[in-house]
């Protein structure tokens, strides 16, 4: 279950910047880092299907010339035959290329796996102001991750394989559906491989770049979350809860906008991708109470030093904390914890989603909602999580005529035009 933001009234002075607001803009950054590599990615699995496109071209025009004008409608044992030797030289074909995007695929994903764990210690131990050792997953439990943890219902293979019997299974539909209605060998092989005025885009094989790109970003995130999940459980004593955070643009899906600002306890509730293409990511908070009674790391004792020493008038303020004056030690260890603390913060006030959405002018609002929607966001006072069921789709607008009948009336519509 989601857990109630803590509110704290008062707080002693101190910086701008929190721990908290220092990890969870890092880990934010990093996101970004990982989208881009997952982009990248992507574009590489292209290369890997478009170095083949014209040896596909090539073994369909010379396969259906060997067809007679008048036989490709596969009315005839020999025509049959010549069709399944075509057939399995496109399957030759796209099956090594297919294979090499499974392969680089988890080749990158078990490199990903590793390297994620770290990322998160380094950036964890560098906003902190005092000295604690973490422990790493162990590599064998992350090694995992990439064979048999599953995303959108199947692990990475299965959907690298789904994809690779779809793609073969395209391709021979559209030559026999080519050969059957009688099309030339140039129409045939458009079908296919799409035509060069449009680069390929309305080609069947377009559908597998695109799929290849969406594998790309979608097990990116959800091995990348998995890995930091693992490092977050291993020391979950230094971190309070964790918080979703969805990506703040117009392409944000309905169920990720709901859950965006959802505090969680650490391992628990929903974690991204939630769907094809998740962007969004969990970020954890860290729990002051516990790192505040770890030992300072040297240069932040020294400035806590010169902190206390300037409010207790201890001149000039000690270097290290035995050379305080006889009577003190007690008094700064209980302020540099009260300090400390204070320093690493309670949960950031960060933007969510909807808070973002609000301040957006009416037609972006519009853009991402819909004009209706978005006129019962502004007007009607409606909160995102309303435009979602609880299955997660988005809500049609006679269903919200139906839920939320006040709010098309407060934006000045009536419900029952939308039943």
């Amino acid at each position: 279950m989601p857990l109630r933001s803590k509110q704290r009234k008062t707080q002693l002075p101190g910086p701008l910047r929190t721990s908290n607001d220092e990890f969870f803009d890092a880990l934010l950054r990093h996101q970004i880092g990982l989208m881009l590599f997952a982009s990248s990615l992507g574009r590489r699995l292209q290369v890997l299907l478009d170095a083949v496109e014209a040896d596909l071209r090539d073994k369909v025009r010379r396969g259906l010339s060997r067809f007679p004008a008048s036989g490709r409608g596969l009315t005839t044992p020999s025509s049959v035959r010549r069709l399944e030797r075509l057939l399995a030289d496109v399957r030759r074909v796209r099956l090594g290329a297919l294979q090499s995007v499974e392969g680089l695929m988890i080749e990158e994903m078990s490199a990903l796996v590793l390297a994620e764990p770290k990322f998160v210690q380094m950036a964890f131990q560098t906003v902190i102001p005092v000295r604690l050792s973490t422990g790493l997953p162990a590599p064998e439990r992350l090694k995992a991750i990439v064979s048999v943890h599953p995303f959108e219902g199947k692990i990475l293979r299965d959907w690298a394989r789904d994809i690779r019997r779809a793609d073969i299974e395209r391709i021979e539909a559209q030559i026999r559906i080519g050969m059957v209605q009688g099309e030339s060998i140039p129409d045939i092989s458009r079908r296919i491989t799409g035509s060069a005025r449009l680069r390929g885009r309305n080609g069947v094989t377009e559908i597998t770049r695109r799929q290849a790109q969406g594998l790309a970003r979608t097990a990116t995130n959800a091995i990348a979350t998995e890995a930091r999940n693992a490092f977050f459980l291993a020391n979950r004593e230094f971190f309070d809860a964790e918080i979703y955070v969805a990506t703040l643009d117009s392409r944000t899906t309905p169920i990720c906008r709901s859950l965006d600002g959802t505090r969680y306890k650490v391992g628990e509730g929903r974690y991204p991708p939630l769907h094809w293409n998740c962007r969004s990511i969990r970020v954890p908070l860290l729990d002051a109470d516990p790192l505040g009674n770890r030992p300072s790391k040297p240069v932040h004792q020294r400035e806590l030093l010169r902190e206390f020493a300037k409010q207790r008038g201890i001149d000039p303020p000690p270097a290290l904390r035995k050379n305080l004056p006889y009577g003190t030690k007690g008094a700064f260890d209980a302020f540099a914890r009260r300090r400390t603390r204070q320093m690493i913060g309670v949960v950031p006030a960060k933007t969510t989603y909807e808070d973002w959405l609000r301040r957006q002018p009416a037609a972006f609002q519009d853009d991402v909602l819909g004009n209706t929607k978005g006129r019962l966001f502004r007007r009607g006072d409606l909160s995102l999580d309303r435009f979602v069921d609880s299955t997660d789709a988005e809500k049609t607008l006679a269903d919200l005529a139906r839920s939320d009948a006040e709010a098309f009336r407060l934006a000045g519509l009536d419900p029952d035009d939308f039943l």
